[in-house]
């Protein structure tokens, strides 16, 4: 008997009014996020009577177009893949990481790279993430532009490489110089500053600045869903939240065990400073 079915019969949730709806993730999600989301899947649809079927993005802007056109119902949205559709969806809330709703970006080297600053990037061979990736790629490039280093000139090459995993592969392997992914606090003292580097054996890195806050991803459920599904959605996730088992799936999943509800502050600045940024030219 599989988890699902372990739950089903060890529980008495009526499921005479089961609702079925698909939950969008986040970009190219690992084996054991997709193992997580099942077993979190598992638990909210015998608590909960919510059936809720994974949809796998394969980019951030799949991810987009799968909610703007109706495919997910339910979604797991990054800071600039939330930018873009904020019209289009209503905001749950975010989950949050070690009780923080902010993150930074990161620009990491190999630990023994002879890249010491900023101005030492003319030249190198950029690693990001996604084109919609705030830390692994927007926030960065607003930053550097900032400080007076033009992303459009500075590097001699720039590739995508779909997730912060993967870009801190091909940093490890010497496909690029510099990589763009996501850090934790505390922010502006490298010496000490987490990452999703620390989720990666075998790559050992050097940070060479950090930007943020970025305000963390948001859960969020297509404009247009009833609103009695949207508040079926709420409801399982504050129970999912609220119970110890349902938490650690939570964090398997989205990084962090806590439902803060509604949207945290930042976002329309992080909006705002990308179609500035687009504008300009720096996106091109």
């Amino acid at each position: 008997m599989n988890a699902r079915d372990e739950f089903r019969h060890s529980s008495n949730v009526s499921t005479g009014d089961d609702l079925r709806l698909t939950f969008g993730l986040a970009a190219a999600p690992d084996a054991k996020v997709l193992a997580a989301f099942d077993e979190l899947a598992a638990w909210i649809e015998t608590h909960a009577g919510l059936t809720l079927e994974r949809r796998a993005a394969t980019t951030y802007q799949d991810l987009a177009t799968s909610v703007r056109e109706g495919a997910s119902d339910v979604a797991w949205l990054p800071p600039v893949v939330y930018a873009w559709l904020a019209e289009a969806v209503t905001p749950i809330g975010s989950i949050a990481r070690a009780g923080k709703t902010s993150y930074a970006a990161a620009l990491v080297v190999q630990r023994d790279a002879t890249i010491r600053s900023l101005a030492d990037l003319r030249g190198a061979r950029a690693g990001w993430v996604d084109p919609w990736s705030a830390a692994g790629y927007v926030v960065p490039r607003i930053e550097l532009a900032r400080a007076g280093v033009d992303p459009t000139t500075t590097f001699r090459s720039e590739a995508f490489h779909g997730t912060h995993r993967d870009v801190l592969s091909a940093l490890g392997r010497g496909d690029c110089d510099v990589a763009g992914t996501f850090a934790r606090a505390p922010v502006g003292d490298a010496a000490t500053t987490e990452g999703s580097w620390f989720e990666l054996e075998g790559v050992e890195v050097r940070v060479l600045a950090t930007f943020g806050a970025i305000p963390t991803d948001v859960i969020a459920v297509r404009r247009n869903l009833a609103p009695s599904s949207h508040e079926r959605v709420v409801d399982a996730l504050r129970r999912a939240a609220a119970d110890a088992s349902a938490r650690e799936l939570l964090r398997a999943v989205f990084g962090g065990d806590e439902l803060h509800e509604g949207l945290e502050p930042g976002h329309d600045a992080l909006r705002r400073a990308f179609e500035r940024a687009t504008a300009n030219g720096l996106f091109d």
